[in-house]
C-alpha cells in the first residue's frame, strides 16, 4: 500500500506542475518566467497542499 502512495505522489507531482506551468492561465513574459517557474516548481513538490487548501484560494 505505501508503495501505492509513493506512487501516485510521485505522478502527481510533475503533473501539478505542467497544471501549473501550462493551463493556470498565467501569463509569462520577459521575466516573470524566473520566478514563477521556482514556484510553480515548489508547489508541485507541495501538491497535496496545493490542491486542498491553496488552488481553491487563489
Amino acid at each position: 500500500m505505501q508503495r501505492f502512495f509513493m506512487g501516485a505522489y510521485m505522478l502527481a507531482s510533475p503533473a501539478t506542475f505542467i497544471y501549473l506551468t501550462f493551463f493556470d492561465g498565467y501569463v509569462y513574459n520577459g521575466w516573470n518566467w524566473v520566478v514563477a517557474l521556482p514556484v510553480n516548481a515548489f508547489l508541485s513538490f507541495i501538491w497535496p497542499i496545493y490542491w486542498v487548501i491553496l488552488h481553491w484560494v487563489f
